[in-house]
């Protein structure tokens, strides 16, 4: 990698990444939205254009996709999910068990993913969240390289969401 290439990946995380995220502040959401959505998928086209060696994929989840009502602690290990099919971490645990993969976790917010990103010491991390998040965790945790993927968002915010476990096989399959 040249001098002028990380200068200007970390410009685009660290100050570019921030420039978004304060001048969102003031735009409508939708158009807010646009753009996050747009800052998001750039960043996923430069982190497979970087694509390296690949040992270890952490999938991050929000507690959000979690199924409201259930019982089970899914945030001290994702092991303890039932796989009733109520929410989506089922069909997440199925690419894990297909791929070969070793960590999916489940976050209640920011500080315990990045805690979560800073035990593992991934490769690279698929994460998935709402927008802000993305942003806000993605810049958190540069370098580690982190593809985002929306959640989407069913009902209300924050509770029952959903994910397109389609965009996170496909995330798997071109790391792998």
């Amino acid at each position: 990698m040249t001098i002028f290439y990380k200068f200007t990946i970390n410009f685009f995380y660290k100050i570019y990444f921030s420039f978004i995220i304060w001048l969102t502040n003031f735009l409508p959401k939708k158009f807010r939205n646009n753009i996050l959505n747009n800052l998001l998928l750039w960043n996923n086209r430069i982190i497979l254009s970087r694509k390296g060696k690949v040992k270890n994929i952490l999938i991050l989840l929000p507690r959000c996709l979690q199924y409201f009502k259930c019982e089970h602690n899914v945030i001290s290990s994702v092991d303890n999910c039932k796989l009733c099919g109520k929410c989506k971490i089922k069909d997440i645990m199925e690419i894990k068990e297909n791929y070969g993969l070793k960590d999916v976790k489940v976050a209640p917010g920011g500080k315990i993913a990045k805690m979560f990103v800073e035990e593992i010491n991934p490769d690279y991390i698929i994460a998935v969240a709402c927008e802000m998040e993305l942003i806000l965790g993605i810049k958190e945790v540069f370098p580690y390289k982190v593809l985002a993927v929306n959640n989407i968002i069913v009902n209300k915010p924050c509770i029952n969401t959903d994910v397109e476990i389609e965009k996170i096989e496909t995330f798997v399959k071109k790391l792998l």
